[in-house]
């Protein structure tokens, strides 16, 4: 495990709970759309994702084993979702988005903390 996987699972965390602070005024999938205050809170969400999950493939490509090992979370599909975010923003759905921030995200950030908590034994 490289020397910085700690502070790299930490970044991912703090994008992550970003997230949630933004997505703590969206109540359905149409308030992204509906005012000027929900898309840039979908922006925002959006960027967080990227980055974050830009750190998690570079993490991921270095410790393959250590997340393989925590199977309840699509470690790949996240990596594929910085890709369509990167490469394809425009087909990216707010449905999508919202579903994703209501559903992985919450298990994901626990499962990364859960993660840090293993290092640091």
């Amino acid at each position: 495990m490289s020397e910085n996987f700690s502070d790299d699972i930490k970044l991912i965390i703090e994008h992550l709970e970003e997230i949630e602070s933004f997505f703590e005024e969206i109540s359905e999938p149409d308030d992204f759309i509906k005012t000027k205050q929900g898309k840039a809170y979908y922006n925002a969400i959006i960027m967080h994702l990227q980055a974050g999950s830009e750190v998690l493939k570079k993490l991921y490509q270095q410790n393959e084993a250590v997340f393989d090992a925590h199977t309840e979370i699509p470690w790949r599909e996240i990596i594929r979702l910085r890709d369509l975010i990167s490469h394809h923003y425009d087909k990216l759905q707010h449905e999508v988005v919202f579903d994703i921030c209501k559903t992985s995200i919450p298990s994901l950030l626990n499962t990364l903390k859960i993660m840090l908590s293993e290092t640091q034994h």
